[in-house]
């Protein structure tokens, strides 16, 4: 596995090994059943676990809501303290489900520079998973666990906010000796990686995901070099799109993230614009829907 960790019980070892469902010839990754219900796990515990290994007790993050969910679920695991920096936009029932894991939360229009400065007056570790160098590192056990089952695939849709998660994914290939096509998939809305590559689209204020939400990406170069490296694309899609994709899973008795419904969504578009995915293709539904 391309996740290794010297604690048998460390958290990071708890998550992961989610399924992969083969649907009308789309392995869908449904890492929208990891404990807290989110991809974040994955790269959350093990920054938590490293963390660990180093003494620290008292860590500092800002998140859009997933990220925070998850950190704060490990963090009490472990008996680490931590601060979350959020948005007063985030989702009611992401911030009651936060505040429900006993986690000092501090809502500020500016969280990722709140955060910063929070965790600098004080001497405390901030994760922020965006620009930490092991904030990629826990996602590379999903190219792992992809190949155990499926063997080299093709291609791969991922939704992208910071990019980090689409960093460890391909990271975790390329160790494994190969890279698939990596599709980056963003909203209409917020799009400064899928808009690069993708002009079929009609820009728009807002979308009806939640998490998708970084417009600065410390990984940007990265990003975009693994995804033309790959031989991959980017996808802007519109929330008719994700409203259409959300059906056609629903039908099928998948309920996930409208997160994961935009990767959907961006296989679907590729194939109308008869792109050349090969054989097999995998789709990661990220997280669970909350509202």
């Amino acid at each position: 596995m391309a996740q290794k960790i010297s604690q048998e019980a460390s958290l990071a070892c708890q998550v992961g090994n989610t399924r992969e469902v083969l649907v009308e010839g789309i392995i869908l990754k449904r890492e929208d059943e990891n404990p807290t219900g989110s991809i974040k796990d994955r790269g959350i515990s093990y920054q938590i676990d490293q963390a660990e290994e180093r003494g620290l007790s008292d860590l500092v993050l800002s998140s859009s809501g997933n990220a925070a969910i998850s950190a704060a679920y490990f963090c009490r695991r472990a008996g680490i303290n931590l601060s979350i920096f959020v948005s007063p936009k985030i989702s009611k029932v992401k911030l009651k489900r936060i505040r429900g894991l006993g986690i000092t939360v501090f809502q500020t229009p500016r969280p990722i520079s709140g955060a910063i400065r929070f965790a600098k007056e004080n001497g405390f570790l901030n994760l922020r998973p965006s620009a930490a160098a092991d904030g990629p590192v826990g996602y590379q056990s999903i190219a792992a666990e992809i190949f155990d089952r499926w063997g080299k695939i093709d291609s791969i849709f991922l939704p992208v906010s910071s990019g980090t998660t689409l960093v460890g994914v391909a990271e975790g290939f390329k160790k494994l000796g190969f890279l698939p096509q990596i599709h980056a998939v963003q909203t209409a809305a917020i799009c400064p990686i899928a808009g690069k590559f993708d002009q079929d689209f009609v820009p728009v204020k807002s979308s009806l995901t939640s998490a998708l939400v970084a417009k600065f990406l410390p990984r940007k170069k990265q990003v975009l070099e693994l995804i033309r490296k790959s031989g991959g694309w980017g996808w802007a899609i519109s929330d008719e799109e994700i409203t259409q994709a959300d059906v056609w899973l629903k039908e099928r008795g998948i309920s996930t993230s409208f997160e994961g419904t935009a990767a959907l969504a961006g296989v679907f578009k590729a194939r109308r614009k008869h792109w050349s995915l090969g054989e097999k293709i995998v789709c990661l539904l990220t997280g669970k829907k909350y509202d």
